[in-house]
């Protein structure tokens, strides 16, 4: 079987066996795919770094009998190193690549959710953005890619002024159609999802607040949004938390 060459981002590793690493490698062509490097935590291995987490490069795989495929080499593009001696940066795109994987699976290409993610990276190692930015604005702009689009036109039972918003369906009630779940917003911070959402991809970090509270207000919203559509928690929040404490 011949080797092929697969361009991405590592957004998962796990160690394997004595000198084994497990690697999750996010490919423009096929979407999430797994991956193990033989002995790359070996005392002898050479080009280890090329195998980090959120190494993005250009991946020669080999095909293997099972799903899992070998790792023969990498041609590294981007190592994005400042991230990796930062705690709560690693932490943070751990978990924002946490909820990629789950709103994606393996094997699903989407170059649109692929770059989102890496103007995510970048920002968060070369530019001086905050975390609760990078963490809000792509858990929206994740969920409008994956289908998840909140609705804007009022409140979805009658048309009337939104101040709650509804994250098991991506809408927007009144007062006296919230329930139990509901989100309250304020108008301000509704504004500004939908300025978000509505903003395109590459520029969806280009915005000033002279209020940070605002941000503050709809990451609330925005992590619940995601808990809801993926039906789950993720330790990997709990751990940029704890980190982001500490």
């Amino acid at each position: 079987m011949d080797d092929s060459i697969y361009r991405g981002i590592i957004i998962r590793q796990n160690n394997y066996g004595d000198a084994h690493r497990m690697l999750s490698v996010f490919t423009k062509d096929s979407g999430i795919i797994k991956a193990v490097r033989y002995g790359v935590r070996g005392k002898k291995t050479s080009n280890a770094a090329a195998f980090q987490l959120f190494c993005y490069g250009d991946f020669k795989l080999r095909p293997s009998r099972g799903e899992i495929m070998t790792a023969v080499s990498a041609d590294v593009l981007d190592g994005f190193y400042p991230v990796s001696e930062d705690i709560v940066k690693l932490s943070l795109l751990s978990y924002l690549a946490d909820i990629t994987y789950c709103l994606l699976g393996e094997g699903n290409p989407d170059n649109r959710i692929l770059s989102m993610f890496l103007n995510t990276v970048y920002a968060a190692a070369y530019r001086n953005e905050g975390y609760t930015k990078l963490k809000t604005v792509y858990e929206l702009k994740l969920m409008c890619a994956g289908g998840y689009m909140p609705s804007f036109s009022g409140c979805a039972e009658c048309g009337g002024s939104p101040e709650y918003f509804r994250p098991d369906s991506g809408s927007f009630v009144c007062r006296a159609h919230h329930r139990a779940g509901d989100i309250k917003i304020s108008k301000e911070a509704a504004s500004l999802m939908k300025y978000i959402a509505d903003s395109p991809d590459k520029r969806m970090l280009s915005f000033r607040l002279k209020d940070n509270s605002l941000l503050d207000e709809l990451n609330a919203v925005t992590e619940r949004y995601v808990s809801v559509q993926c039906e789950k928690s993720f330790e990997s929040l709990r751990y940029f938390r704890a980190m982001l404490k500490a």
